[in-house]
């Protein structure tokens, strides 16, 4: 069972650690609630509710943020999930809390309840690591942006950077399928570009595509596993 961590990923995002990470925040709720083996619009009828649901599916991913997406809703909305984000950061304090937005408010609500942000257009921060979702990674590398998210070909990225900024994502959501492929596939990446690149599909994965995604999230856990024995046998 990999052990959640958000200074993890926080490290990563800053350069600081190479131990394997995930990034995949765009996972169906159909996947989802498969996952975590519930379903209902129970589960996502409250700001409360879906927050709640999105700390119990980082147990079945292993994935060690909890990423909120704040587009698409009202101020309340907005307000309403930072204010969940703060409670479940006292009850979960080895999670990391993240939010995704495309604008000022956006911002400001990741900087006052958030750890790290995904940012789509002209918005930016200056306190928190951002994660630049779209545009090139060129372009994200050039405004001071912690990582970039790859829609695929995360080798052609890692390599145009030189692991000079955080590429998360660009398996393919269209690569997913066949196991053993993906399987080396990862393991190649990660020996190669640790600390440079997290595990991600770079995109939204097909409700049909169950399969693929749980061969996506057991090759992040062999990899997150053995990094996490290895940093055991050094500090022992």
């Amino acid at each position: 069972m990999t052990e959640r961590n958000g200074r993890l990923f926080l490290g990563f995002l800053r350069g600081e650690l190479s131990i394997p990470v995930l990034f995949e925040p765009f996972l169906s709720r159909r996947h989802a609630e498969t996952l975590i083996w519930r379903r209902g619009p129970q589960l996502w009828d409250t700001p409360a509710h879906e927050c709640a649901t999105l700390v119990s599916l980082t147990e079945r991913t292993g994935s060690d943020f909890v990423w909120l997406d704040l587009r698409g809703r009202s101020a309340e909305e907005k307000r309403a999930l930072a204010e969940e984000a703060v409670r479940n950061r006292d009850r979960f304090p080895f999670l990391g809390f993240g939010f995704l937005g495309d604008c000022p408010e956006d911002v400001r609500i990741a900087e006052e309840a958030g750890d790290a942000a995904a940012l789509w257009g002209k918005a930016s921060s200056d306190k928190l690591p951002v994660i630049r979702m779209d545009g090139s990674p060129e372009d994200a590398l050039a405004r001071g942006d912690a990582g970039w998210v790859a829609r695929e070909n995360a080798e052609d990225a890692l390599r145009r950077t030189g692991g000079r900024i955080r590429i998360l994502g660009g398996l393919g959501t269209d690569r997913l399928s066949s196991p053993a492929p993906l399987y080396a596939r990862v393991e190649r990446i990660d020996a190669e570009w640790r600390g440079r690149w997290a595990v991600g599909s770079g995109g939204i994965v097909d409700d049909g595509e169950y399969l693929g995604l749980i061969a996506m999230l057991g090759a992040y856990a062999r990899i997150r596993e053995q990094a996490e024995r290895e940093l055991f046998l050094t500090k022992s």
